[in-house]
């Protein structure tokens, strides 16, 4: 498979036309860019925020467009599109981007890069990357703790070839119910990253490294190849594909066309394993589709296909047909794979508000569905949310509610919807209600006050002496089918050992420089269970500082 990732690339190479690379998911640029979008869609291109991570090109070209137009914005919509076209000064035109005093006169020539080189054929950009984190948790003694530091550069050559690579060395004592995760359990993991190590008694230690080549084909089909997340969707969280598992390896071909964008991310995954000594770890596929349609201005329909499958080290090369229906082929292969299908649609109203969803369907029986019986293989998930802006000077707002019923992402043998023991899609992974909201205040350029809250209720399995291992939906690592479910009827969402967890994540920050953030939060989390010994609460309290570096959410 790598052998043929390499000749696409290299045939492309003949075929350029203007590119750049991609702003890293968690940054500041969704929420600016979703700011934009809603207030401004009947004056920009179409952005397709469900895409992300965001090409920074775009981000620069669209915050560009607004700053030079006659539209009255305040000091801090003006500092939003400013840091936008700062992050991205490579892609600015009429929008120069200068330190008054560089250091020595030759670093920190831009306030967003650490060294920076912009010509006519080349740029090339060079940042460090630190995040230092303290605070305490009520009930443990030992002090909590992250320490990151790192290095990630872009460049581009004749603005048609786009290159990232990053790479961080973290330390960690997280929260205790994350601890739990990677000190207990059958399938071990820290969230959002791969190999890990033990640091001293209670710590983690473990590398994230991400990088990618970039180019563009016809103008139109833009190639990529390399080792990083993904998210699709306009929520909070995302039933497709988010960015909570560890980075994949991936060739993503986009096209974009008019009105039109279609996304194809082919993946190698690493299944569920037992940690142990060294060996190969057993890897799966996946292969994704996304078109999106922007339909009006205000408008953006999407469709979203994906198929995950075992197979003895190789790619299945039927999926590898960036525009046939995975279902179909998973059919004509006597069905052994794991196929969902799903749509998502994002309206934008009176310029303040957007409403978004998306709707989710792994297996689907419409005849079972009308006896209403609660059939196990009725398996999807769908999402509601609405998005303020501006409801108070400075005061966004966002609701979102997901349901995913039981078993949904599970199959009958390890083609389940995971990456490196941790789901695709949605933390939690199936059998679960929740309701999740954020607000998000910037009285002053440099301050931000968000509050995040999350409520799920959900369902999961217990050990019942009398019957053994229960499987109610929850877990999608096991195996599931007629035999192994608890019940073929009679199943309803967050059936099993009934748990309610609630979350309130409050976090200050203050930005002295660009993407310098000095932070103060507040983080806590109850969650009861009918079974004592999985009840937990958390509450925490914590400073830290971050430069260059997304802050780290353990918001499940």
């Amino acid at each position: 498979m790598r052998s043929l990732l390499l000749t696409l690339l290299i045939l492309a190479a003949g075929f350029l036309g203007a590119q750049g690379v991609y702003a890293p998911i968690g940054s500041d640029h969704a929420w600016y860019l979703d700011r934009l979008d809603i207030k401004y869609s009947k004056i920009l291109p179409p952005q397709f925020t469900a895409n992300n991570p965001l090409q920074r090109k775009a981000l620069a070209k669209a915050a560009e467009k607004i700053y030079y137009s006659n539209l009255k914005y305040n000091k801090v919509q003006k500092f939003q599109l400013e840091w936008m076209m700062h992050d991205n000064a490579e892609w600015t035109d009429s929008f120069k981007s200068r330190t008054p005093k560089p250091l020595w006169k030759v670093l920190y020539t831009e306030p967003a890069s650490f060294y920076a080189v912009k010509t006519k054929n080349f740029n090339f950009r060079i940042n460090p990357v630190l995040a230092f984190r303290f605070g305490a948790e009520k009930d443990f003694k030992k002090l909590l703790f992250q320490n990151t530091r790192g290095v990630e550069f872009r460049a581009d050559v004749r603005g048609v070839v786009g290159f990232y690579f990053s790479i961080y060395e973290n330390q960690m004592r997280p929260f205790n119910f994350v601890r739990k995760n990677y000190e207990f359990g059958e399938y071990k993991f820290v969230p959002g990253n791969a190999y890990w190590k033990p640091y001293r008694t209670t710590g983690v230690d473990y590398f994230q490294v991400r990088g990618y080549v970039n180019v563009n084909a016809l103008k139109y089909f833009n190639i990529q190849l390399g080792h990083d997340k993904f998210f699709i969707g306009n929520g909070i969280r995302s039933l497709f594909l988010s960015d909570f598992s560890a980075p994949v390896f991936f060739l993503r071909l986009n096209t974009r066309i008019w009105k039109f964008n279609y996304q194809n991310i082919f993946t190698e995954l690493t299944n569920q394993y037992v940690r142990g000594g060294d060996r190969l770890l057993v890897k799966k596929y996946a292969a994704f589709h996304h078109l999106t349609v922007n339909v009006t201005h205000f408008l953006d329909i999407g469709f979203f296909e994906g198929v995950v499958f075992n197979r003895k080290d190789h790619f299945e090369l039927q999926y590898l047909n960036p525009l046939i229906f995975y279902r179909a082929i998973e059919q004509s292969l006597g069905s052994p794979d794991n196929a969902l299908v799903g749509m998502d649609i994002k309206a934008n109203i009176v310029n303040r508000m957007q409403v978004y969803g998306q709707l989710v369907i792994d297996e689907f029986n419409f005849g079972e569905l009308m006896k209403r019986k609660g059939w196990y293989g009725n398996k999807f998930g769908f999402q509601l949310g609405i998005k303020a802006i501006d409801i108070a000077p400075n005061l966004d707002m966002q609701l979102e509610f997901n349901t995913v019923r039981p078993y949904t992402y599970t199959h009958k043998s390890t083609s389940n919807y995971t990456h490196y023991n941790q789901p695709l899609a949605h933390p939690l992974g199936a059998n679960f209600y929740e309701l999740s909201g954020i607000l998000r205040y910037q009285p002053i350029p440099q301050l931000t006050a968000q509050l995040r809250a999350f409520y799920a209720r959900l369902g999961e399995d217990t050990l019942v002496p009398s019957q053994g291992p229960t499987h109610f939906g929850s877990d999608i690592f096991r195996g599931t089918n007629s035999l192994t479910v608890q019940s073929v009827y009679g199943n309803k969402t967050a059936q099993g050992v009934p748990v309610n967890q609630s979350t309130i994540h409050l976090l200050f920050t203050y930005q002295p420089w660009h993407n310098l953030m000095v932070d103060l939060e507040m983080f806590y989390r109850n969650r009861s269970s009918a079974v004592e010994k999985i009840s937990l609460n958390t509450l925490y309290g914590g400073i830290g500082v971050r430069y260059n570096f997304a802050p780290v959410r353990f918001e499940y």
